[in-house]
């Protein structure tokens, strides 16, 4: 059971993970490797609270000889600090530095060794941490293992050379590691966070540094055209536009690319990113044969033929909404906002900068939905963008307007969905009821009500709150969880097991009458997944969807935190949602400074 939990673990699929731990540890309740994990899958899922008080309720603080039980503690210190405010940065680095010290003084580990020198760098201690990492250089040659385990060793040894001040050994030590596992991005990604931290610590910029190179994720969109030859180069280049496409994606190091599927430019962006054997996440309006009578067929069958080939070799494919008829501006825009979101999600998790690239009429003057309007969102998020500039021959044909809905009592909203529940309610005795509404219910509803939702509801122990924006709900979910830790459940005699969840989801919703209880209502599809995605969340942790988590990445400014937790069968009737989590962070925090920073690294100065 433990091999399936690392490997759930190690593909992010968290809340798999999750399950199999606790339900492993019911046949097995001492064994600590489990325990471990459980912890780690919360930590990761973004309920640090309820990591903490899980990893002393387990007894893991009283580990001894496992190096990587030790180190839990020291870890969970470590992620408190990359999200506090500055202020509180370098005390909780030292205090983890300390923990991870004394694992290192018990075990001679090189992992819990030269993460105590890096975190006593950032607390301060340039002494302390030289000390450390000149230890941890003396301790022996890398060890044998699998690639990636004799990977962590080199990189450890280049991050030790480093705090030393030796910046060759620290790029010999890594183009070392890097051959050992040359494909393992996650890996390296964590490597160029790391190694970017003690850098700046020791005042030295991005540039300078070591640094593993990745592939840059990117988010591509052009204009429909029936010919090529209706596209003319802005300059006068000869060069044919696939080849300039070619060009763009080859300059910038382009990796993962997310964009739609529609006739002209976005068909040779994406046969472009297969030719490189780059991963394709096709964003979708519509459903795909909706799609493809809109957007495709109107400008001929090779189009056609052309984007069934790159939808059949595309990594993924998702459709934003189920409407079998009616392709709009809004939900053109809320795809794009989904496709432009998750370079920047993946650019993230990969701690490098995503790129936008563009086939642009400079002159076309739509910029209401479309490639214009694209390139603006993505300029506002201050991204790194590059233009393939045309002109449209006046006499092309263009594709139709988006259809708007016709009259109807019940109008089409784009809504960001709040659901949260307190779980374990149903363990409450009979006699604390009253005390349950007043002390826990109320205080919640007074924290949803300030949030002013545009929409509000509540069902026992549930609430249903729905607003205009991304950064509105994620802001109304972090007064709601709050809101409830501050509540004494022991002294209101009401169980300690009790705790809160919240779902998130971005999406096309239908508002009007509810004919059972007379007044405005949310109904549709979208409605019914946020429902079910709180009540896949981990207790006392915010899951959003992935919708939801790439809109938000593209309007916040730093301020939440959205990681995957992975794969979920939200609804049987239903593929699985791929699914993150949401936290807040200080906005000044580490992790907050490096979502706005142009290299996608955490940086301390």
């Amino acid at each position: 059971m433990k091999n399936t939990v690392d490997a759930e673990i190690r593909n992010g699929n968290l809340v798999r993970a999750h399950e199999l731990c606790l339900r492993a540890l019911q046949e097995n309740p001492d064994d600590a490797r489990l325990k471990h994990a459980a912890v780690i899958c919360l930590l990761r899922s973004g309920a640090i609270d309820r990591a903490r008080r899980e990893f002393r309720e387990y007894g893991l603080h009283q580990a001894e000889l496992d190096e990587d039980l030790m180190a839990l503690d020291a870890r969970l210190v470590k992620a408190m600090a990359f999200e506090a405010v500055s202020e509180h940065f370098q005390p909780l680095a030292r205090q983890s530095a300390l923990r991870y010290g004394a694992v290192f003084e018990a075990t001679g580990g090189s992992y819990t060794g030269v993460n105590a020198a890096s975190m006593m760098a950032l607390s301060g201690d340039g002494n302390q941490a030289r000390e450390y990492a000149r230890r941890v250089l003396s301790s022996g040659e890398v060890q044998a293992g699998n690639p990636q385990a004799r990977y962590y060793q080199l990189a450890s040894t280049a991050e030790a050379h480093l705090l030393l001040g030796d910046l060759r050994a620290a790029q010999v030590a890594l183009n070392a590691a890097l051959a050992e596992d040359p494909e393992n991005y996650g890996a390296h990604a964590v490597t160029r966070r790391q190694l970017a931290l003690v850098g700046s610590a020791m005042g030295l910029s991005a540039q300078s540094l070591p640094l593993p190179v990745l592939p840059r994720p990117f988010h591509y969109a052009g204009h429909i055209f029936s010919e090529v030859a209706e596209l003319l180069p802005a300059g006068g280049e000869s060069n044919s536009l696939a080849g300039r496409i070619e060009q763009a994606l080859e300059q910038h190091n382009t990796g993962a690319a997310f964009g739609a599927l529609a006739a002209g430019a976005d068909i040779l962006f994406a046969e472009a990113v297969l030719r490189r054997g780059a991963s394709l996440t096709v964003v979708l309006p519509v459903p795909v044969d909706v799609f493809l009578q809109s957007s495709v067929q109107p400008f001929g069958r090779e189009w056609v033929r052309r984007c069934e080939h790159c939808l059949g070799e595309a990594d993924d494919i998702l459709e934003t909404s189920s409407d079998r008829v009616l392709i709009s501006g809004a939900s053109i825009n809320l795809a794009s906002s989904i496709a432009m979101g998750l370079a920047r999600l993946r650019a993230e998790m990969l701690a490098t900068e995503p790129v936008q690239l563009l086939v642009l009429d400079p002159s076309d003057p739509a910029r209401e939905f479309g490639t214009a309007r694209d390139g603006d969102i993505w300029l506002c998020a201050d991204l790194q963008q590059s233009l393939i500039e045309v002109r449209r021959e006046r006499s092309s044909a263009r594709p139709k307007r988006p259809l708007e809905a016709e009259a109807s009592d019940y109008r089409p909203a784009m809504r960001a969905m709040l659901f949260a529940d307190v779980v374990g309610s149903s363990r409450i005795a009979e006699d604390t009821v009253p005390s349950f509404v007043e002390a826990v219910l109320k205080p919640m509803a007074m924290a949803a009500r300030a949030t002013s939702p545009a929409y509000l509801d509540s069902w026992g122990d549930g609430l249903f709150l729905a607003y205009s924006g991304s950064c509105e709900a994620a802001e109304a979910a972090s007064q709601l969880m709050q809101a409830f830790k501050a509540i004494d459940l022991t002294e209101l005699d009401l169980p300690d097991q009790l705790d809160l969840r919240i779902g998130l989801h971005f999406g096309p919703a239908h508002q009007g009458r509810d004919p059972l209880m007379d007044r405005d209502s949310l109904f549709g599809a979208q409605v019914s997944l946020a429902a079910r995605i709180e009540s896949t969340a981990m207790p006392g942790t915010i899951f959003a969807s992935e919708a939801f988590a790439a809109v938000l990445a593209m309007e916040q400014d730093g301020g939440f935190r959205c990681e995957p937790v992975g794969l979920k069968r939200v609804d049987p009737q239903l593929p699985p949602v791929r699914l993150y989590t949401l936290r807040k962070v200080a906005p000044d925090s580490l992790v907050a400074r490096a979502f706005r920073s142009s290299h996608g690294i955490l940086e301390t100065a």
